[in-house]
This record gives C-alpha cells, structure tokens and sequence, in this order.
C-alpha cells in the first residue's frame, strides 16, 4: 500500500485496493510488458473454486463479503445470505481463466478487483483460473455474473499455451443462463502484440459470444509505442484511453450504463471489438473498445483490454516508478498517479451493475465512484 500523500481521489482509491492488470510491448512486436521495467508474472490466485490466496487490500478472495449495512434486497437473482456478523451477499460472481501476468513493470498483481468486491460490496467471487470448469447449467445457477478472462491452458508471459475448448453444449448452458437473466463481462488483450505473436485471448472467448451480436477482433491497438504518449509512464505504460491526458486515444459515452461518469482508463494493446448491433460505450470513432447489449433477460458487457485488472492502475504504484514523482511539484508527472487520473473503481461499479441487474441489491462502499 502506498504512503504518498496523493490528492483526494487516490486516497479513496487506496481504500478501495489492489486489481488484475496485464500489458503488451512497449515496441509492439514482442512482450505484452511494458518497457519501464522488468519482473515476474503477476500474482495468481490459488486454483478452481474460491481462491485462499489474500491480496494487499485484505479479506481473502472468495470469501463472503462484508457489504455496507444491513441486508439489502434480494433482487438479484439469488437470496440474499448473511453471516453471524451481518455481512452479507446478494450476488456471485465466476471469475473464469487467468488473471493477467504484465502491467505496471511487466510485475504487477491482479487482487485488486476481487478484493475490492468481496471486501467493500454486496459481491462474492469465486475465482476458476488454473483448470478450465465445465459449464453446466448446475455450475451456472451458482452465479449472477460470469467474467471471462484469460481462458488458456499456461497464461504465462510470452506463453499463452492452447486456448480452452468449449463442447456446444456448454456454449447452449451459457446462452440459455444469459437469456435468463444472467450476467457476462468479458475482457481481452492479455498477451503479446507484434511479430510472432499468435493471439489466443480470443479464441475461447469469442467462442462463448458466439450467440451475442459480440466478437473480438485479433489486433493490438492502444500501443504507447506507436501512438505517441509522452507521460504515459507517469502511470505505469498504458495509453489513456478516453479523457484530455497528453496521448489520449477515443472517448467514453456518458449516455450509456458502462461509459457513465468515465473519464478515462488506461489501456495497453487492446482488442478492438466487432459488432452490428451492440451499443458502443468507448470507441475513437473507427474502433470500438468497449460495448454491451441485451440478451433476453441477461446482459452483455465486452471491453477489449486487461489494464483494468491490474493493482498499480487502483493504487498508482508501482515498483519501477519513484514515489517521489507524483510529489515532487518540479515533476511532470506530479499528481498524475494512475490512481488519480484514471476511473477503474467507476469502470467496474459500472460493469457489475449493469451486468447484475440488480441496482438495490448490488452496493458497494467507495468515495471515488459516482452512483
């Protein structure tokens, strides 16, 4: 956890935590890390089902959330349960493949979402990142929201391995669970962009779209590298995607549920996403980022980058980044912290609520988001 002495918006990000992030090459033909600094993969959470592994914010993965007073509606598809202590939960969530392994330093965590629900909100989730699950209509029933994320075999840097198969009865479970009321949101870009990369991010996931009017493209925009970002690295690499920050790449729609009261995310070699009928929430005009839509009873969220995961984008530190630089009135990167210029909490309140349908039932405890 940071100790700077950030500016009010950092500060109620700091409360909120740590997040999953990945990245791509600074160069654009090679790693999806980004140049500013070295390291491992980032961390991985413990196996299928609910995750024991805690991340920096605290509480463990997976575990009942401790929601904001009392119990709240149970309107979102499932009763809402409470613990001996009042802590209580209204919706599940899957989360299903890997977390990303770049960000910040091509080093950084992927806590910070889940901890930032299961701590903070009316949420639980349960993570299935090592082993592919079976998508049954029992497995299904368990939960409100399903995120997919990096769904291969080895979700290694430089690595993706085979990407995971699903049977046509299992895309008929997932179609039938939506229609009825179920939630998607699913993510991209994971891995790298350039020469001698094979995308693999899309394959399993396009798969599971394969009844939306969604797919994702296998390109790689959003490349500091290509699109000139002379600040990026005052927040970790990524361009900002949306917003007046020097590099800025598209917009974000105020009049939709996803692009609402969103300035600006960072993003770093994304997908762009196909779709004819699906309403667009951030594009440059010529390549749509982010996108949702009905399905039956159920909702669709795609948005074509993993930035969004990651823990330096929550808290705006990272270990190749001085502290000092976000204080120091002589530089440019002043108060200019991932965390201060970027809206990932917003994103993700967003995201979760309109995929749960469940406005009463889905709460959470967060100065930073505008509800």
């Amino acid at each position: 956890m940071t100790r700077l002495q950030l500016a009010t918006r950092l500060s109620a990000v700091l409360a909120a935590a740590w997040l999953p992030v990945i990245a791509c090459s600074g160069g654009g033909d090679g790693d999806k890390g980004n140049t500013t600094g070295n390291g491992g993969g980032g961390q991985s959470a413990s196996g299928a089902g609910r995750s024991s592994s805690s991340g920096d914010f605290g509480g463990e993965i997976g575990l009942t959330s401790s929601g904001p007073g009392g119990p709240p509606p149970a309107d979102a598809g499932h009763q809402t349960t409470c613990d001996d202590e009042g802590n209580c939960t209204c919706i599940n969530i899957a989360s299903i493949g890997h977390e990303g392994v770049w960000g910040p330093c091509s080093s950084d965590s992927t806590t910070a979402l889940q901890n930032w629900l299961n701590t903070q909100s009316t949420a639980q989730v349960d993570n299935y990142n090592t082993e592919k699950p079976t998508l049954t209509p029992e497995f299904l029933a368990k939960y409100d929201v399903i995120l997919l994320q990096w769904m291969v075999t080895k979700g290694e840097q430089n690595d993706d391995g085979a990407p995971w198969q699903f049977t046509a009865d299992e895309v008929n479970a997932l179609k039938d669970w939506v229609n009825n009321g179920g939630g998607l949101i699913a993510l991209s870009g994971y891995q790298c962009n350039g020469q001698g990369c094979t995308i693999h991010d899309v394959t399993a996931t396009n798969q599971l779209l394969s009844f939306t009017d969604i797919q994702f493209n296998t390109d790689g925009l959003l490349d500091p590298a290509r699109t000139g970002c002379p600040d990026c690295n005052c927040w970790g690499g990524p361009v900002p995607l949306g917003g007046p920050l020097p590099g800025s790449v598209g917009t974000w729609n105020q009049d939709t549920p996803i692009g609402k009261d969103i300035q600006s995310v960072g993003a770093y070699v994304a997908r762009s996403i196909q779709s004819t009928n699906a309403t667009v929430d951030c594009t440059d005009g010529t390549n749509n980022f982010a996108v949702h839509e009905e399905v039956g009873k159920g909702r669709v969220v795609a948005y074509g980058d993993e930035w969004v995961t990651y823990s330096g984008q929550w808290l705006g530190t990272a270990s190749c980044i001085d502290p000092r630089t976000y204080t120091d009135m002589n530089s440019p990167c002043y108060q200019r912290s991932a965390a201060q210029v970027f809206q990932i909490s917003q994103f993700w309140y967003n995201a979760v609520k309109y995929a749960a349908s469940s406005v009463e039932c889905f709460t959470i405890e967060d100065p930073a988001i505008i509800k």
